[in-house]
């Protein structure tokens, strides 16, 4: 246990933040600078901890060949009603680095909410509340706070989507709905685990392996279910790309980079350790479901003329590839998976941040209507090009490790699926690079003669995304072995050790 409660400033330090922004002024740009700032303030500081995190478990990890025992806090919570629940936060190889990744698309978001110029009090609020939630989400270690700081998402999200939105009122309400189912399918996984499986504890870490049959088959749909409905993946989609279609482009980030990865790390940290036999015995279903996942996610790109749901689209492809590592369950693909977690988070979150600027530049959403950009926006063209290469798997990007880690860890387990999935993934790379050459490139349109470049504001929060990608890229080997730590917590689990 901590002698200073580092994680709990970290869950908790923009949820302080907002707290202080209720009795901020917002009556002049002055006031209104300053509740960013404020924002800004408690979204950094989690990034800062989340850093230092990741540098202490590398520093354990070479010391000794275990993360640091540091990165947990666990105090008495719930003792009096037949089982406990602990106010148990901890930060092991899985969660560090979904951690940095989720904090600096953040405070990207809050460096975004400068162009917003209405309600910036709501706006920042919502996000610090957001962050809040996701960063509750990825350290808890007890099921009960797992699925509490779930819900606290659905609020904050809703507001975002429905005030500072693009005006569609269906989507916001779609959201709420799956994700209202998301929260009920997942609340009655814990209960079923807390009343079933005996060991009078909600404690994730806590041997449940008495789940045996149909209870553990229950319980192995249900989460399996909530987590798919929260990642967007076919065919439960349609809600996601409403959302991130209709949402301001620092929602959306937020949307795509962040919350669409906590269903993912669900998936990794919740359905296989909890639910070890039934996740053997439905693996090839979960392989089938990630195939036709890649294959739909590419052919609904491909219709798309609007520039985000076509990014939205592209969630789908990336999602089922994690599909695929969950259905494999080896450790090489589940490295890959948490890898292309990160990956994907940060390119996402990049190009509806762009996404923003293009349209604000070209009045329009419609890819047909665009075209020979490049000339006039070379440093936004650039970073697009560069999040669309990693997204494809060019070497020496971020994409080509997460991949190849994952695509060889699932080939020994579902040989087939692996190859099909690989087919089906060039379609959806070529469905990148056609994209980005309709936007940018061919004959320049004269009304967009004076678009101009990407403002000092723009780079300030597109290149720390920009580094971070480049650092997975170029340095994998200092992060998979922080990674390979924590899943090995979860492979012992898979295989009764």
């Amino acid at each position: 246990m901590s002698s200073l409660p580092l994680l709990s400033a970290l869950v908790w330090a923009p949820l302080a933040a907002f707290v202080i922004m209720l009795f901020l002024p917002e009556h002049t740009e002055d006031d209104r600078s300053r509740l960013r700032l404020v924002g800004l303030a408690g979204s950094g500081f989690t990034l800062l901890v989340a850093t230092l995190f990741v540098l202490l478990g590398q520093m354990a990890l070479a010391e000794s060949g275990g993360l640091a025992s540091a990165n947990e806090e666990t105090h008495r919570w719930i003792g009096s009603f037949g089982f406990v629940a602990n106010y148990h936060l901890t930060a092991d190889g899985v969660t560090l680095p979904l951690l940095v990744m989720v904090t600096l698309v953040f405070g990207s978001a809050v460096f975004h909410s400068w162009r917003v110029r209405e309600h910036v009090r709501l706006y920042v609020g919502m996000l610090l509340l957001l962050e809040t939630a996701c960063t509750g989400v990825l350290c808890s270690a007890d099921l009960l706070m797992f699925v509490l700081f779930w819900g606290l998402q659905i609020v904050p999200m809703y507001v975002l989507l429905r005030v500072f939105g693009s005006g569609q009122r269906a989507a916001a309400q779609r959201y709420l709905v799956f994700a209202g189912i998301s929260f009920t399918l997942l609340l009655t996984t814990c209960l079923l685990v807390i009343v079933k499986a005996g060991a009078g504890s909600s404690d994730i870490s806590a041997d449940q392996a008495t789940l045996l049959g149909p209870v553990e088959t229950a319980g192995f749909w249900l989460s399996f279910a909530a987590f798919a409905v929260a990642m967007g993946v076919f065919p439960v989609h349609r809600w996601m790309v409403d959302a991130l279609g209709g949402a301001g482009a620092g929602v959306a980030a937020v949307a795509s980079g962040a919350m669409l990865t906590l269903g993912g790390y669900g998936l990794l940290r919740i359905t296989l350790p909890l639910f070890p036999h039934a996740s053997h015995r439905f693996s090839l279903a979960i392989a089938g479901l990630a195939v036709v996942g890649v294959l739909w996610g590419c052919l609904a790109a491909l219709r798309q003329d609007d520039l985000r749901r076509f990014i939205a689209c592209c969630n789908i492809t990336q999602m089922a590839l994690v599909l695929l590592a969950v259905a494999a369950q080896t450790s090489l693909a589940m490295i890959g998976a948490v890898l292309l977690l990160v990956t994907r988070g940060l390119v996402s979150a990049m190009l509806m941040l762009l996404s923003g600027a293009i349209e604000e530049r070209t009045r329009t959403r419609s890819i047909s209507a665009m075209g020979g950009l490049a000339a006039q926006v070379p440093r936004l063209a650039g970073i697009w090009l560069f999040a669309v290469l990693t997204a494809t798997g060019v070497p020496l990007l971020a994409g080509f490790v997460a991949q190849f880690l994952l695509f060889t860890g699932a080939f020994a387990a579902h040989r087939v699926a692996t190859v099909l999935v690989l087919a089906s993934l060039l379609p959806a790379a070529g469905a990148l690079l056609w994209a980005a050459h309709r936007v940018f490139f061919g004959p320049a349109r004269d009304t967009f003669a004076r678009a101009h470049d990407a403002t000092a504001l723009e780079l300030t929060y597109l290149i720390p995304l920009v580094g971070a990608v480049l650092f997975v890229g170029i340095r994998p080997g200092s992060l998979t072995p922080v990674v390979a730590n924590g899943i090995l917590q979860i492979t012992t689990r898979l295989t009764g050790g």
